[in-house]
């Protein structure tokens, strides 16, 4: 009896649908022109067009491929305005999204930093309060970087004693990082500023006046952002100084496709180096003392296996 009523309903449904009004054709996207050009390369002997290379171009630097880049999110978001219940879909998403929250409070000194979205923020803004019951204040919002909103505040710490704080920016979403340091105090920025810094860990020495972190070299002249990530290597930079005096800590030419990360063990002593490649679980470990003399690097685990 149930397998007979679920046909009749199907039937109902299926009538129902036959005799309703076809829904209204919606107009075709008019696509932009996209550029061509005459452009092959052989690769392992066979022939391999490519007339779109013009496009990996860096829409941040190219004029061409920016106005390109506008010219198709206009033509897909006045398709997407067409479409039906996108404004009940988007009320529903923000009813959902818009919760004040907060991220876990890191102390440095006598300071707490933590951040904070208001719900409907696109980048959650990072604040400082002076000691566990005193007042906060807004020490870095993001979103008043950028109209769009795309640049984010991503890895950040504090000095131990609280007076600085080290931060990593992220523009539109890529991995590549630019570290910038901050007087917390008067919320000031310093000169200092690194840049080429991918997949890397910043952590600050227990002087506090200094860090270590990743990075890859300088691209040559038009290849920025197109090169490949190879040779990473760990440095340390002394505040007040320039990149180009960053002193190197660690690396491995015998392994380039091999990524570092640095980390400050809690109490100052000891600097380790983490050793990976890809996403394999797999690492190397080395250990040496922060004692004032130069440093000596020890295996604790090696080649990864």
């Amino acid at each position: 009896m149930r397998r007979v009523l679920a046909s009749i309903s199907a039937l109902n449904l299926l009538s129902t649908m036959a005799n309703a009004e076809p829904p209204p054709e919606r107009p075709k996207p008019n696509y932009p022109h996209t550029r061509s050009v005459d452009l092959v390369e052989r690769e392992f002997g066979d022939a391999v067009a490519d007339p779109y290379r013009w496009l990996e171009n860096d829409v941040r630097t190219d004029p061409e491929v920016r106005d390109w880049v506008s010219a198709e999110n206009k033509t897909t978001n006045a398709y997407l305005a067409t479409l039906p219940g996108r404004d009940i879909l988007a009320n529903r998403i923000r009813t959902l999204i818009n919760f004040e929250r907060f991220g876990t409070p890191r102390k440095g000194g006598n300071r707490y930093f933590y951040t904070r979205n208001d719900g409907l923020q696109n980048q959650s803004v990072l604040w400082v309060r002076e000691g566990f019951k005193g007042t906060s204040r807004v020490l870095i919002d993001p979103n008043s970087w950028v109209k769009d909103g795309a640049t984010a505040l991503a890895e950040w710490q504090p000095s131990d004693d609280g007076s600085l704080l080290l931060y990593a920016v992220q523009d539109g979403g890529t991995d590549w990082r630019i570290l910038r340091v901050l007087d917390v105090a008067t919320g000031k920025l310093l000169d200092d500023e690194l840049r080429w810094v991918k997949f890397s860990g910043i952590d600050w020495n227990k002087e506090g006046n200094g860090f270590y972190y990743s990075r890859f070299a300088a691209p040559e002249q038009g290849a920025a952002f197109q090169s490949l990530n190879v040779n990473q290597t760990v440095y340390f930079h002394r505040i007040g100084t320039p990149q180009s005096a960053d002193i190197k800590i660690y690396a491995t030419p015998d392994h380039p496709k091999w990524n570092h990360a640095a980390q400050v063990t809690d109490d100052g002593a000891y600097l380790i180096i983490t050793t990976s490649q890809g996403t394999d679980d797999r690492y190397e470990l080395h250990i040496a003392a922060l004692d004032g003399r130069p440093l000596r690097l020890r295996t604790l685990v090696a080649g990864m296996e």
